[in-house]
């Protein structure tokens, strides 16, 4: 996901024919068994650490 994050930076993105300029990704992993053994659990773990990324400074990598 690190990687993931580090390409996405380099990436020309253009909509309606206009670069976008760099964006950031933020994200959230959770695995099971170990952070939750539902979907549903898995989904509230990585969410949580989702938004600790956010409020983190943005343009990271966060496990639950």
């Amino acid at each position: 996901m690190e990687e993931l994050r580090i390409d996405a930076k380099h990436l020309g993105v253009q909509f309606h024919g206009k670069a976008l300029g760099q964006f950031t990704l933020s994200m959230g992993i959770a695995v099971f068994p170990e952070h939750g053994a539902t979907g549903e659990i898995l989904l509230k773990a990585a969410d949580e650490a989702l938004y600790r990324a956010k409020h983190s400074g943005r343009d990271r990598v966060n496990t639950a």
